[in-house]
């Protein structure tokens, strides 16, 4: 990618519509698991199907409780796919791994050479800067996973973004990043701002899996089925709601919603 702005809004896109009339662009694989063994097949087969890089989260039942038991996990990892780019996913509310990732970082490629970048899911703003600001001379990518903070981590040097809401907030998300690359930083809040009101609107009525399923479902018409236990299925009462928020922000018309498969998420 020839641009940082064709670079952030194409990682970005990449979760809004990643069909091109040849395919995906880039396929990164998640081989994460718990056991060091299994990951390793993931990423043993991730290779042999072609895939362009894969990603790791860190295990969370047997914990690593410092930064190099933690490297050592990853190193046996990347190890079973040396020729692959490897990225780390960091999500430590969900893991509850609270190594620092500014931390990780130090280092990290004289232990796996292929390490080119990791995926943020984290609201600390201050780890996610120290990691940009400490790693100037290396070309990772920083990707940010906290949808409703894209903005401030595109100030301090994001170069995408992975996330969930951009499967049907992408059109808005689209419109943010065009404002801050044109550096019209008024019109970038606006939007970052018009995000926050939608996702703080469904946090307080229980935002998670099911309902990020139910709502990409009445977006786009294509019925992503109901969740796995032990998780529930989003309420019809929450779908309402939220389709009732989507049309009042403007990110939809009501034309735009299908919900003719709700019956499979909720």
């Amino acid at each position: 990618m020839a641009s940082r702005k064709k670079k952030l809004q194409g990682l970005v896109a990449a979760t809004i519509t990643p069909m091109t009339e040849h395919g995906l662009d880039q396929v990164v694989i998640h081989v994460g698991a718990l056991s060091l063994k299994e990951s390793q097949e993931l990423a043993r087969h991730a290779a042999e199907i072609g895939a362009d890089g894969i990603a790791v989260i860190a295990p969370f039942f047997l914990k690593p409780w410092n930064k190099d038991v933690l490297i050592n996990f990853l190193k046996e990892v990347a190890a079973a796919a040396p020729a692959l780019p490897f990225y780390y996913y960091h999500i430590p509310a969900l893991t509850g791994v609270k190594i620092r990732a500014e931390e990780l970082l130090d280092g990290i490629q004289e232990k796996i050479p292929t390490f080119q970048g990791l995926k943020f899911s984290d609201t600390d703003l201050l780890d996610f800067g120290q990691c940009v600001d400490q790693n100037r001379e290396r070309q990772f990518a920083f990707l940010f996973g906290v949808d409703e903070q894209l903005l401030s981590a595109l100030v301090m040097g994001a170069t995408g973004a992975v996330g969930s809401t951009y499967n049907y907030l992408g059109k808005k998300t689209n419109q943010m990043l065009e404002a801050f690359e044109r550096k019209d930083f008024s019109s970038a809040l606006n939007h970052q701002f018009c995000i926050q009101r939608f996702i703080n609107f469904v946090l307080k009525l229980g935002f998670g899996v099911s309902q990020t399923k139910a709502i990409m479902t009445l977006v786009s018409g294509i019925p992503m089925g109901p969740p796995r236990p032990p998780l529930q299925r989003a309420s019809r009462e929450f779908i309402d709601e939220a389709k009732a928020r989507l049309e009042s922000l403007d990110f939809l018309s009501s034309t735009d919603l299908k919900d003719g498969n709700l019956e499979s998420c909720s």
